[in-house]
């Protein structure tokens, strides 16, 4: 086994996100952040999106940040001084990037800040009170960062929808460690092998981002993948079926309902049928009144449409 650790780019720049992607070997990695996917049990990341993102051919690239990982990065540095304060302990933010890596295992940490005693703090913001009980995707993250670090235990600070700062001692035990290095093995010997792991069940959009571009070839399907056409085929029918069946039912229950706004069931509502106002943008008015600045701003978006040839060839 062997801890490193490594000069780190801007945090969340392409630099940034290529190291964790893989190493100066170009084999993948498992971050911390995502380290709860392995188990399929982080709130915004599948399983199947993280092989995606360790399959595909280019590292990932930045993304716009949404109003939680906003303010996650704004607060991060004001938390970690009121954490200071607070704690009586002085901390920095590393520069540097935590590896972990032995036979078929390569993971990467980044830490928000660290004692000169070398203990790892973990900052967090989160409009939920913070109970003390660690979410699956931070329990994980914490076990990946001691991995890491080489540390037995991880202090998150927590700035909770109290408005107050809260923290817990997460004890991460040799036993956890090794559960969790032996899961990202088994985890990356699939990935290095170029394949989804049996856990990971990929969606048509992993798929699509996997293969983004067609190259005008022809491929003879399988007898299993014509199976599975075969069974798509009568899917997408039972799904128009479906969808007519629904829509006849919902005309009916609002052709009794009438002019009325809602129906009830011994006097409970059971349905609304309300009126609800929307603004859009006109986008034929605007291109016939202001052309030249519709063009102007005018995107392309390119993508792979899969279509069912039910004709003969």
């Amino acid at each position: 086994m062997k801890h490193t650790t490594i000069s780190k780019p801007t945090h969340g720049s392409p630099e940034w996100l290529a190291v964790r992607w893989k190493n100066e070997d170009g084999l993948a990695r498992i971050s911390a952040s995502v380290a709860a996917a392995i188990y399929d049990s982080h709130p915004y990341v599948t399983s199947a999106d993280l092989a995606t993102q360790l399959l595909a051919s280019e590292a990932p690239q930045p993304i716009e940040q949404n109003a939680a990982m906003l303010r996650g990065t704004t607060l991060e540095g004001p938390v970690r001084e009121w954490a200071q304060t607070l704690l009586n302990v002085e901390l920095t933010e590393p520069d540097v990037m935590y590896v972990y890596e032995e036979d078929g295992v390569r993971l990467i940490a980044t830490l928000d800040a660290i004692s000169t005693m070398g203990a790892v703090y973990e900052i967090k913001t989160s409009k939920k009170r913070f109970d003390g009980v660690l979410p699956v995707m931070w329990y994980w993250q914490g076990v990946h960062q001691a991995i890491c670090a080489d540390v037995s235990e991880i202090t998150w600070c927590v700035l909770d929808g109290d408005l107050d700062l809260k923290f817990h001692t997460q004890k991460v035990s040799s036993d956890e460690k090794r559960q969790h290095i032996e899961a990202c093995r088994n985890y990356l010997a699939c990935i290095d092998m170029g394949m989804y792991p049996e856990t990971a069940i990929p969606s048509y959009e992993n798929i699509s981002t996997l293969h983004p571009n067609a190259n005008g070839g022809s491929v003879e399907l399988s007898a299993d993948a014509v199976q599975l056409l075969e069974q798509l085929t009568k899917t997408k029918a039972m799904v128009s079926e479906l969808e007519e069946h629904a829509s006849a039912l919902q005309a009916a229950i609002c052709q009794e309902i009438g002019d009325n706004s809602q129906a009830t069931v011994d006097g409970n509502v059971v349905a609304t049928w309300k009126e609800v106002s929307r603004n859009s943008f006109d986008q034929k008015k605007f291109e016939k009144e202001h052309s030249a600045l519709h063009d102007k701003y005018k995107k392309t978006t390119t993508y792979r449409q899969f279509r069912i040839n039910k004709g003969d060839k």
